[in-house]
């Protein structure tokens, strides 16, 4: 067995080994022919990082969507449970309702009786009429029967 210790062979060694590594000029060709065309790779979407972005709902309608990067995703299974826990609360505005009911029942009564009253009577009751009139048109809306209501 011989062995070399010249730097001069183990050079050969590595100059030989190169050689062999590289590829024809034919294939070299094809490898650059190939590389010049586009190719798709396929991606996973991107994190979001805080973009508006323009979408549809299901009316068809356009909205804003933003991307929120700090907001936490919940899967579909909590947003259930959410929905599962609200409770249901029923608004009952009966009580309105028989007090308005009541207020229009004393003006009707006001009105009869200023028709037959004489007329000391009729200044009398034409005061009652116009404030009872009056807390009428102050309570007969929508902002009074909710402020008014009871949730349960």
């Amino acid at each position: 067995m011989k062995i070399e210790n010249s730097g001069i062979g183990v050079m050969q060694n590595i100059q030989s080994a190169r050689q062999a590594e590289k590829p024809s000029p034919k294939s070299t060709a094809e490898e650059n022919e190939v590389s010049k065309r586009d190719e798709y790779i396929p991606s996973e979407k991107d994190e979001p990082i805080g973009l508006y972005s323009m979408e549809q709902d299901e009316n068809g309608g356009h909205g804003i969507r933003f991307d929120d990067p700090n907001k936490s995703d919940k899967s579909a299974d909590e947003a259930e449970k959410e929905k599962s826990k609200s409770e249901e609360c029923t608004c009952n505005t009966d009580k309105v309702d028989r007090e308005l009911k009541r207020l229009r029942e004393k003006a009707e009564r006001l009105e009869q009786q200023l028709r037959s009253a004489s007329d000391e009577e009729a200044a009398r009751l034409q005061k009652q009429l116009a404030s009872v009139q009056s807390e009428l048109a102050q309570k007969d809306n929508d902002s009074y029967r909710r402020s008014q209501a009871e949730f349960s």
